[in-house]
């Protein structure tokens, strides 16, 4: 079905679910004693919780954007974030927060949490920069997919990046084949969903990842002659300690793409 019509692994799963009447959203490893024994194939090969302490990927009403303010913000367009850029990817804000709002989307666009970035002084106040005001089951998505996948089909390959932000920047830069996983840990979740694109595979994480650990989250991969690193630490005078590799330029990063990505030894 996936290749007939040429649809990604987890649109193919969910239009087979549409035509059989079953709910790709169920938690199906909730309820196992009561479920059709045919949906457990679901849990072997579309995974649903990576942990007991993440919420379960679910579909969450669009209304709950309503609560934001929908416009663009001038912090995000100061970092390289264009404006047709922040529209695209639903940048608000939230009042009762006092947070930047970054909607999280699925590969197949379904709204499934919202990521707050504070306004506040978070280390005087001694509160997190980022938070969910909208709980999202994080190790399961990789952020931007839904409107990357054609381009990452294209291009024959995708950046992966720590935050959403960068997804953000790279398209803003014109590099539109890109998702970020929401941390420096890729989950076995995140590893399947991009092993399954059948493209190369480029980590672009931020400098403060070692070069040791980036070849450990490499190593995750199966297939992993199709893995690459960016591994930025001779350009550690140009980014910052937290930067990632978008975060210095357009022309910067392209020049690490071709300088400073390499594969992983065996």
């Amino acid at each position: 079905m996936q290749h007939y019509k040429e649809l990604s692994f987890s649109k193919a799963m969910y239009f087979i679910c549409e035509v059989c009447g079953y709910d790709y959203y169920s938690d199906h490893s909730m309820t196992k004693e009561n479920i059709d024994p045919i949906l457990t194939f679901l849990d072997l090969i579309e995974p649903t919780t990576e942990s007991k302490d993440e919420v379960p990927l679910r579909k969450i009403d669009e209304g709950v954007l309503d609560m934001y303010i929908p416009h663009p913000n001038l912090t995000f367009l100061e970092e390289g974030i264009s404006v047709d850029t922040q529209k695209l990817f639903e940048i608000g804000y939230s009042l009762y927060d006092n947070c930047i709002t970054i909607p999280i989307r699925d590969e197949l666009g379904a709204l499934v949490g919202v990521k707050g970035r504070t306004t506040l002084d978070h280390e005087k106040l001694r509160i997190s920069k980022y938070w969910f005001p909208v709980p999202a089951p994080k190790s399961q998505i990789l952020y931007g997919l839904d409107k990357t996948y054609e381009h990452i089909k294209e291009a024959g390959k995708v950046i992966v990046f720590e935050a959403e932000k960068s997804v953000q920047k790279s398209w803003s830069y014109g590099i539109k084949h890109s998702v970020s996983i929401g941390g420096h840990e890729l989950s076995e979740t995140q590893v399947l969903k991009l092993e399954r694109l059948g493209v190369e595979i480029i980590l672009a994480f931020d400098n403060n990842i070692t070069k040791e650990e980036l070849i450990e989250e490499a190593r995750k991969f199966v297939i992993r002659d199709n893995v690459k690193c960016i591994i930025a630490h001779k350009n550690s005078n140009v980014l910052g300690e937290k930067d990632s590799p978008v975060d210095c330029g357009s022309e910067f990063f392209i020049k690490l793409l071709a300088e400073d990505t390499y594969k992983i030894p065996a």
